[in-house]
């Protein structure tokens, strides 16, 4: 169970005193790894600068917990120095998501990964997330980008549709993630590898999940149930609320996400929440 992580702020400055602790509960739990400037992270928001120095702090404060770096830009060119940059700061687990925003051929998808895996000698993962990316990766796309890139060593799926997943899970050679979290127990039972599922920023839903819980069927409740109630919200704002509240144990958190993402309004309610989280 990897988390795609947020990326606590304090003031519209990443705040390294909550990255510290957020990378204590993900070890302490026993996560299998954190994916850092992930879209739960709010990659897309940050600048270059800022982007090349939270993955330098994860790498910096991490102990020995696997690390995944988020690399993409709205710029090849800047993901190939990201890719770069990642590399030297010591990742050996790199994802990249499909170029966004703009309608993108799969043939361009297609360059697109040739340049981001020829230019790396490490584990590339890709990710697709068509609901913010704008475009989808097709399995028959992903199985001959594998032909090509031995180092094309898995796939984080967050398309939303079964029938797809299932497709990329017979591209020989690489590693299916589950990214929704409400299909999770559904792929885990088909043989996916894990999961890459958002909830595990502030609950131990999913870890519970991929570690084959007795109450699995349970927690697959309402783990579908808290992602139709987190939906209603503004991403990555109400994860990082809820990471303060649940996990930091703050009360009345202010300015944790930055601008123009704004403090959650009306959060849910402490007993709702109760029903649906196992928490630490």
């Amino acid at each position: 169970m990897i988390i795609p992580m947020i990326t606590p702020f304090r003031n519209n400055q990443i705040d390294r005193e909550a990255l510290l602790a957020f990378i204590s509960y993900a070890e302490k739990n026993k996560f299998d790894g954190i994916f850092a400037a992930s879209s739960t992270g709010g990659f897309a928001s940050l600048s270059f600068e800022q982007h090349r120095e939270f993955l330098r702090w994860v790498m910096e404060l991490s102990q020995g917990i696997d690390l995944f770096a988020g690399v993409t830009r709205s710029s090849l060119d800047e993901t190939i120095r990201m890719t770069k940059s990642a590399v030297d700061l010591g990742y050996e687990k790199i994802v990249a998501i499909n170029p966004f925003y703009h309608k993108y051929s799969q043939e361009s998808i297609i360059r697109f990964y040739d340049e981001v895996l020829g230019n790396c000698d490490h584990e590339v993962y890709a990710y697709n997330n068509p609901s913010l990316s704008g475009n989808e990766i097709l399995p028959e796309t992903m199985g001959k980008i594998r032909e090509k890139h031995d180092n094309l060593a898995g796939i984080k799926d967050s398309g939303n549709n079964m029938q797809r997943f299932k497709e990329f899970m017979k591209i020989p050679g690489i590693k299916i993630y589950q990214g929704k979290d409400a299909l999770l127990y559904e792929s885990l039972k088909l043989g996916a590898t894990g999961g890459v599922c958002s909830s595990a920023n502030f609950s131990l839903n999913t870890l519970r999940l991929a570690k084959n819980s007795t109450d699995s069927p349970s927690i697959a409740e309402r783990t579908a149930k808290l992602m139709d109630l987190l939906s209603r919200y503004e991403t990555p704002s109400i994860q990082n609320y809820l990471f303060r509240t649940q996990i930091l144990g703050e009360k009345n958190p202010k300015n944790y996400v930055n601008k123009p993402f704004g403090d959650v309004p009306r959060p849910p309610t402490n007993e709702l929440l109760e029903s649906l989280l196992v928490l630490p």
